[in-house]
């Protein structure tokens, strides 16, 4: 299989996944259907939900596969209790019950359970990306991530369950935040940023009696910086407190690669570039490593163009160095080349990957799914 974007969808492109919506309204909502050939209503439907793209059938990609990192049911009912947590606050002036903090450590029981015993810890953000309130998600991916990171990190469960309470409660502090400065489309100004600033305590309040210690105080230094440049208290170094330096990390990751009303969203190699320019001065270098042990720059069937102008597809992530990974190559006349291997291969030591290449003109992409397509179209 393979992920193409929107913009390149065609009809007669065949579905090699579903696509499953996750809105506020229905939580597992099935769009369209594994094998569904696509037509012109089927694309602009992918569109109209700005879904960023689709995983599509081909014959020379048959032996890619891409799997979920979390089922969709556990996904599903993961966000519908988060929202409703986030929810039933807004709705209470402010009060958060118990009930309600058992549901959340329930949804941490069975993330752990599910990651804790997956064969490969390898994060692929295409598939945490289909839901249209980014609040929800968002703290589903910041859980999802520093469990992932902790177990590279050989932590028990009692730390991995902690980390992803921290993780899914993290911003329920903006929920006494007024909605128009939290999706403000332009720069805030100093006082609407210091209303902002105070989400982290806002959430230490609201949980100081329904919480242990250590996942209040994870969640008051989440925007903590080693170098004491964070907020709210400008700590620094080991003062700040290990889970918070862990959600640190996964929370950046995760707004960077999201789009915004404020912000257009970064590829994820250019966030990690990024992340890892700011190791020992933001960000715990220790902590760092593990997080890029579980997380990839370059998905798995996606498009990427190399520095020698060549077009290739991801094949398989190398955890020694996600940024090198093994690619299929692609050439200018529309055949498949063969499979290179950027880290251990001698021969492609200079060659590197410079882009994401979801501009696919010109590159060949069009003639290796030609024959695929064009088949069923005549069916």
């Amino acid at each position: 299989m393979l992920f193409i974007t929107n913009k390149y969808l065609k009809p007669g492109m065949i579905l090699a996944k579903d696509i499953i919506l996750y809105n506020s309204s229905n939580f597992n909502s099935l769009l369209l259907t594994k094998g569904q050939v696509l037509n012109r209503t089927f694309i602009n439907r992918i569109h109209y939900h700005s879904i960023e793209g689709a995983y599509i059938e081909s014959e020379v990609f048959a032996d890619i596969e891409v799997d979920s990192y979390i089922n969709d049911t556990l996904k599903a009912k993961s966000l519908k209790t988060v929202k409703d947590v986030y929810y039933e606050l807004k709705m209470s002036w402010g009060k958060v019950n118990s009930a309600s903090i058992r549901q959340i450590s329930g949804i941490v029981d069975s993330l752990i359970t599910e990651i804790l015993y997956k064969d490969n810890l390898s994060y692929n953000i295409i598939d945490f990306k289909n839901y249209d309130d980014y609040t929800y998600q968002h703290c589903l991916n910041v859980a999802t991530l520093a469990i992932s990171t902790g177990i590279a990190m050989g932590l028990g469960e009692g730390m991995l369950h902690d980390l992803g309470m921290a993780g899914l409660l993290h911003d329920i502090g903006k929920m006494m935040i007024p909605i128009e400065i939290l999706n403000k489309p332009g720069k805030l100004t100093d006082e609407e940023f210091d209303i902002i600033k105070e989400h982290p305590v806002n959430a230490v309040n609201l949980l100081k009696d329904l919480v242990p210690y250590s996942v209040l105080s994870g969640i008051q230094s989440h925007h903590e910086k080693l170098d004491g440049t964070g907020y709210p208290y400008g700590i620094a170094g080991s003062n700040i407190h290990f889970y918070g330096r862990v959600l640190a990390v996964c929370d950046v990751y995760d707004a960077l690669t999201s789009d915004r009303s404020y912000r257009m969203t970064s590829f994820p190699s250019e966030v990690i570039e990024y992340i890892m320019g700011c190791a020992d001065k933001h960000f715990d270098y220790e902590i760092l490593k593990s997080f890029l042990q579980v997380i990839v720059a370059y998905p798995i069937g996606t498009f990427v163009k190399l520095s020698d102008k060549r077009f290739a597809v991801v094949v398989k992530n190398n955890s020694e160095n996600i940024m090198r990974p093994i690619v299929r190559i692609i050439n200018s006349d529309g055949t498949v080349g063969k499979d290179v291997d950027l880290l251990y291969d001698k021969k492609y030591m200079n060659i590197t990957i410079t882009d994401m290449a979801y501009d696919y003109d010109g590159s060949g992409l069009e003639g290796a799914l030609k024959s695929t397509y064009e088949m069923k179209l005549k069916l």
